[in-house]
């Protein structure tokens, strides 16, 4: 999908709208039924900057999605040597309230003297501005803050770093974790899934309990274009003493930590490794 930014007519609109209804968005998040990418979802209270609903290209959905620490969506780029990648976009801070804590960035680094023309790649499409914004009792940390050329119409913001990001070495982009149990209640699975740059999941990694042998075990899973399982490799097992489902805390702990040893596997899988060597005490779940 080509991207999809704000036109000249739809800057104007936005802005004109943004001064003549001022009070209804200051320092409030309106939520409306038939919004569109280019209504207005909050101002700012201090200078005043618009924060467009969006898209997945631009305005608050774009800055959400792409850095929001617990959102899992992949994004794929297309390097100078056109390879196609996993795209790792910087984190916020994961105590970070999107709606709160986002505009006090923006308003904190919109300043005249933080206006950066050194790394604007863009600067006939966006104003570029570099600041730093101190969360809680953390120290403060670098921002980037882009709006529409010689407007406050916000485009996106995001963290200089990546210090929040999970560490992750997969060349495959974490799904979302599921949970499941089958009718006949032999089994329980929870699965973590791996996507390609299609959104088609590659490979996964299946925890499934088989409650009749008591047991737990662990595979990584090759899935074809058709999301068809077409081989298995046992990681682990150990023995299980009940009859309970996967719930809620452990489909969170394996959605939101970092599962660097499983995504080694992956790798050498994907890569067509013939021998894989396995350290028991990595695959302690």
């Amino acid at each position: 999908m080509s991207e999809q930014l704000f036109t000249n007519a739809e800057l104007a609109a936005i802005i004109k709208e943004a001064t003549d209804n001022e009070k209804r968005y200051l320092d409030t998040t309106v939520i409306d039924g038939k919004a569109t990418a280019a209504s207005i979802s909050t101002i700012s209270l201090e200078k005043k900057l618009i924060f467009t609903v969006g898209n997945e290209h631009t305005g608050y959905k774009h800055l959400r999605e792409r850095h929001t620490l617990y959102i899992y969506k992949n994004y794929w780029i297309t390097t100078d040597d056109g390879q196609v990648k996993l795209d790792r976009p910087s984190k916020f801070h994961p105590d970070m309230a999107p709606g709160i804590h986002i505009t006090k960035i923006a308003d904190a680094i919109f300043e005249p003297e933080n206006k950066n023309v050194t790394t604007n790649h863009r600067p006939d499409v966006f104003d570029k501005y570099t600041g730093s914004y101190g969360f809680k009792d953390n120290p403060p940390e670098k921002y980037h803050l882009l709006t529409y050329k010689d407007s406050k119409i916000v485009h996106t913001m995001y963290p200089d770093k990546k210090k929040h990001n999970l560490k992750a070495v997969a060349k495959f982009g974490k799904g979302h974790v599921t949970a499941t149990r089958d009718l006949q209640g032999h089994h329980a699975d929870l699965l973590i899934p791996y996507e390609n740059k299609d959104g088609k999941t590659a490979y996964s990694i299946l925890i499934r309990k088989f409650y009749q042998e008591q047991a737990e075990r662990v595979f990584i899973q090759e899935h074809g274009n058709d999301g068809d399982i077409i081989s298995v490799f046992l990681l682990g097992e150990r023995e299980i003493n009940d009859f309970k489902s996967f719930d809620h805390p452990m489909m969170s702990r394996f959605q939101h930590t970092d599962l660097i040893d499983y995504e080694r596997i992956i790798n050498q899988m994907a890569e067509g490794a013939q021998t894989i060597e396995l350290n028991p005490k990595t695959f302690r779940w």
